[in-house]
């Protein structure tokens, strides 16, 4: 994996998850005395935190791209539960929103999972290329 896409997987698309869940919650507290309907609409496309929103979807977008061109989806995919860690964690730190114990477990659950399942994806994509280099060998000599 090369080092860029490995940042980006375990570190930009988790970061920027969790600027986009930031950035949501302080629009919602910014609109949350407005009521709904089109003033409220035109009003939410004017504040900058839409911008944000907006600017970190289109980059997590474009990362996910490039990892997803240098990794096989099965072994991406699962780490993008990293950003159920690192939203509670923002939660906890920038909105002094209160962690519980049993979300922490959960946490620590989802990477235990995320690493069993990129290990066993490892694996067998490395059993794979064995399989294959074996089958090819066996073919030159039968």
């Amino acid at each position: 994996m090369k080092k860029v896409t490995f940042y980006s997987l375990w570190v930009g698309l988790p970061l920027l998850s969790a600027l986009f869940q930031a950035s949501a919650k302080m629009l919602a507290a910014e609109m949350r005395d407005i009521p709904f309907s089109w003033n409220w609409l035109a009003q939410a496309s004017n504040s900058p935190w839409t911008f944000v929103i907006l600017l970190s979807e289109v980059v997590s977008f474009g990362l996910w791209l490039n990892i997803l061109s240098n990794i096989p989806l099965s072994r991406a995919f699962p780490i993008t539960a990293v950003a159920y860690i690192s939203i509670p964690l923002m939660s906890w730190t920038l909105f002094k929103e209160t962690v519980m114990p049993l979300q922490i477990l959960g946490s620590a659950l989802i990477l235990a999972g995320v690493w069993f399942i990129s290990s066993a994806a490892g694996h067998e994509t490395t059993e794979n290329r064995h399989e294959a280099s074996m089958g090819k060998s066996s073919s030159l000599t039968g």
